[in-house]
């Protein structure tokens, strides 16, 4: 069962602000928060990890000086929420595409394999949002992570399992998942790799899918039809290794010029700026020492009147320490130097 609604949490905190950021929302103990995506309304959807399944929102960011972040859904069904995608426009209602599943230690990502889904909340005109699932995804599904849907092909979304080292395609109208539809070598955790986590986050951009993958702190692009299709023959092709600038590669997202801003996640804690041209990066907010964005994990911008130059940054929290907890922070990008 899908349980809608829900009480308000915490106001914002804000003693490490700068004059380009600031803590937007700050969210009770034992939050974790993997996922940030913005509704066409300017409203924050943001997904919660291990420590609850909730999709919390956040109403109107620019228009006020105090903000709270409040359930808007929860999701019984699994303990964790990873990615979520908005569904193009011409799928109808507003609608988001979102993934969950079970973890049994996110310290170790410790997972359940085979208990991830795919689920969809539908945002009608009038009434409360509806929360419906979609599929199961495969039996061996480890780690379904970052997703994204495809402009031309509002049917299907791609889901990046960071343990199988593939991306997935997934048909909404039937459920049926093709968990390797992008399966590769650079998308794969190396052998003697750190950190165990292949393929995490990805986009698509003009005529290519860029996908990130925290292993090898490299992100890199194939390219696809306008159905996201991998055009035959295609390979992938290295756009950036950040592991000099910091080591850490979470989730991204393209600014208005087209170059890549990325979470670096623990323990940079920071925002990177990636050139896609010359794949030269550069730490723009944040770091090591700076307590404002601990674990960054996902960025989105503004799509109000008055923030369409911020975007908001998802945290997790100080994994070492159980009384943090994670926050939203609003950053802007007119202010920082690339």
């Amino acid at each position: 069962m899908i349980a809608i609604g829900g009480s308000a949490t915490g106001g914002p905190v804000d003693p490490f602000a700068t004059s380009a950021s600031r803590v937007l929302t700050q969210l009770p103990e034992k939050t974790w928060l993997e996922s940030i995506a913005v509704r066409r309304n300017g409203d924050i959807l943001a997904t919660s990890l291990f420590y609850s399944s909730n999709i919390f929102t956040v109403s109107q960011p620019s228009m006020h000086a105090h903000n709270t972040a409040k359930i808007l859904a929860s999701v019984p069904e699994v303990n964790s929420l990873l990615g979520i995608t908005e569904l193009p426009e011409s799928y109808g209602e507003e609608a988001f595409f979102f993934v969950g599943g079970n973890f049994t230690s996110l310290t170790t990502f410790t997972t359940v394999v085979g208990s991830f889904k795919g689920f969809r909340i539908t945002f009608p005109r009038d009434g409360n949002p509806i929360v419906q699932k979609v599929s199961d995804l495969a039996p061996f599904s480890a780690f379904p992570n970052g997703v994204t849907a495809i402009p031309q092909s509002p049917g299907s979304v791609l889901v990046a399992d960071s343990f199988v080292g593939a991306i997935g395609r997934l048909d909404l109208s039937t459920g049926h998942y093709d968990p390797r539809a992008f399966a590769f070598d650079e998308m794969t955790v190396p052998e003697g790799a750190k950190l165990p986590i292949g393929v995490s986050a990805m986009r698509m951009k003009g005529p290519y899918l860029y996908f990130g993958n925290p292993s090898t702190q490299s992100i890199f692009k194939v390219k696809v039809d306008s159905n996201g299709y991998l055009i035959k023959g295609a390979q992938p092709s290295l756009v950036a290794n950040i592991s000099s600038v910091a080591p850490g590669l979470d989730d991204f997202i393209f600014d208005p010029q087209g170059n890549i801003l990325l979470a670096t996640n623990s323990p940079e804690n920071a925002i990177v700026h990636v050139d896609v041209r010359t794949g030269k990066s550069k730490r723009i907010i944040g770091g090591p020492a700076d307590p404002l964005m601990p674990d960054s994990t996902c960025l989105a911008f503004g799509r109000g009147t008055f923030d369409t130059n911020t975007f908001y940054v998802s945290t997790g929290r100080n994994i070492s320490d159980p009384t943090t907890s994670a926050r939203i922070v609003a950053v802007d990008a007119s202010l920082l130097k690339y």
